[in-house]
């Protein structure tokens, strides 16, 4: 039996034991073998033996690429082997652009090509105003705007990748992944709910990550969404996202300045000034794991606030008296 006979790729992964693997059309089911438990991905080609009609999966063949990220404390991959990331995020009041740099550097690091998707569009007026803010905090990468409603919206997703090739979805819970890529399948075979009119955030539907052949002969990954977007604080593209941080730093008097209390401190020059902006630094040191230090000026923003208002605050003194 050649090699190619024995190469399937997982589909869908249920357990540490139990995935899902396609070939040729077919899904299927197949055990893991004890030496590669725990490590499988969704996109993962697997060499596989077949054993009285049962697939057993023995090994995984090199990864191009991986799309990961932190999680207590150590990697954990999501998917494999992708050509393309679509970033999702709906044109509601969940629109939420820090989530959407923690999706970015960890999509970034794969090496993959990126697309913003804004989706559900009907639901909203100013959701030109949305595409722009994307555009311009990410220039490198293209935004789509789309809506279910209109199916020629989906069309110029197909532009990003060809037959089989792979795109993953990445989002938040809700923001119309699945939707999406029903869309795509030509067939609502995704279960799908609505958004909670209260706060417009999604109703999370999809659990496992899983793997679907299109018509076209394109291959699509959805995701669940994530709770928690962990990077690396080693990720090259923090920089890439926030380069006046870095130059900032450079201009430091001294080259362990923590920014907080030393002289000769360009980060705080420049925050005083109100030339870095406070909110940016507030999330760059949130994405580089320096909570201790985000806590520190939260609370010292907190007290310069309070002082501003005790001033206001305070009966005037008569001159007269």
């Amino acid at each position: 039996m050649t090699l190619e006979n024995n190469l399937y790729r997982c589909a869908a992964v249920f357990s540490s034991k139990n995935i899902l693997v396609y070939k040729d059309g077919k899904y299927n089911r197949a055990d893991i073998s004890s030496k590669i438990n725990g490590q499988i991905l969704v996109g993962d080609y697997l060499l596989c033996e077949i054993v009285y009609e049962k697939i057993y999966a023995n090994k995984i063949v090199r990864r191009r690429n991986l799309i990961q990220r932190m999680q207590a404390g150590k990697m954990q991959g999501l998917v494999a082997n992708v050509d393309v990331i679509f970033i999702v995020t709906s044109a509601n009041q969940d629109f939420n652009l820090a989530r959407l740099e923690r999706y970015y550097i960890i999509a970034k690091e794969s090496k993959a090509k990126i697309c913003f998707v804004l989706s559900k569009i009907d639901l909203s007026d100013n959701y030109e105003e949305l595409a722009h803010i994307i555009s311009k905090r990410f220039p490198q990468s293209a935004v789509e705007k789309t809506s279910i409603y209109n199916s020629d919206k989906t069309l110029p997703l197909f532009n990003y990748w060809n037959e089989n090739e792979t795109a993953v979805f990445l989002g938040s819970s809700g923001v119309g992944k699945s939707s999406l890529i029903n869309l795509m399948l030509e067939n609502e075979i995704i279960k799908t709910q609505g958004i909670r009119e209260s706060d417009g955030h999604g109703r999370h539907t999809t659990t496992v990550r899983h793997m679907y052949i299109l018509p076209n002969g394109r291959v699509v990954i959805d995701t669940p969404g994530l709770r928690s977007i962990g990077v690396s604080a080693m990720a090259d593209t923090i920089d890439e996202l926030f380069p006046e941080i870095k130059e900032l730093e450079i201009k430091c008097k001294f080259k362990n300045c923590s920014h907080l209390s030393e002289p000769g401190c360009a980060i705080r020059k420049a925050l005083e000034n109100d030339e870095l902006d406070y909110d940016r630094y507030l999330r760059y040191l949130k994405l580089v794991g320096d909570e201790a230090k985000r806590q520190t000026l939260l609370k010292g923003k907190a007290y310069q606030k309070e002082n501003v208002i005790k001033k206001l605050k305070m009966p005037r003194r008569n001159n007269h008296g």
